[in-house]
């Protein structure tokens, strides 16, 4: 019904690329190299990331990026929140302004029913859980730079990520 954003897409891919807390570091150019994540882009986006606590980025000759938390205690409400905000789920889904819960428009109830859904399924599903489908990009980074073996080391087709 309302996918996720192409930035939280993004995310995904970048983040599955990611070594867990304490392992070594990735360059942002070698991530945007093979999961095809315009460089400038996925800069702005690691740094947003790591605002919000998801990411340690170092600099210097041993820098790079890793995943601030493990794998299994990110999830898809965490990076859409640090991604995209909150500020959606207050909206109608209509697009009323006047739409509330003193004046409820034809759809209101129909769509806090499907956000309490849709937000139980965004705090259930973790950046570990999406490891289980397949991304070439991602699959391939991590084979390359050895990390096939680890917790999330098979890949997620994260482009067009939705909420099901």
């Amino acid at each position: 019904m309302l996918p996720l954003s192409q930035t939280t897409g993004y995310a995904v891919r970048a983040l599955r690329c990611l070594q867990e807390p304490g392992g070594h570091p990735v360059l942002v150019e070698e991530v945007a190299e093979y999961t095809g994540i315009p460089r400038s882009y996925l800069s702005k986006l690691i740094h947003k990331l790591a605002k919000q606590g998801l990411v340690v980025a170092r600099r210097g000759h041993h820098g790079g990026v890793v995943l601030a938390r493990p794998s299994s205690e990110i999830t898809l409400e965490d990076l859409s929140d640090a991604i995209d905000g909150s500020a959606w789920r207050n909206r109608c889904l209509m697009g009323l302004l006047g739409c509330s819960d003193h004046a409820p428009c034809v759809l209101h109830e129909f769509w806090h029913t499907t956000l309490d859904q849709i937000m139980a399924r965004l705090r259930s599903v973790t950046l570990a859980d999406l490891a289980q489908n397949h991304d070439p990009g991602v699959e391939r980074f991590r084979a390359t730079h050895g990390l096939a073996n680890e917790p999330h080391a098979t890949a997620c087709e994260c482009e067009h990520v939705s909420v099901h």
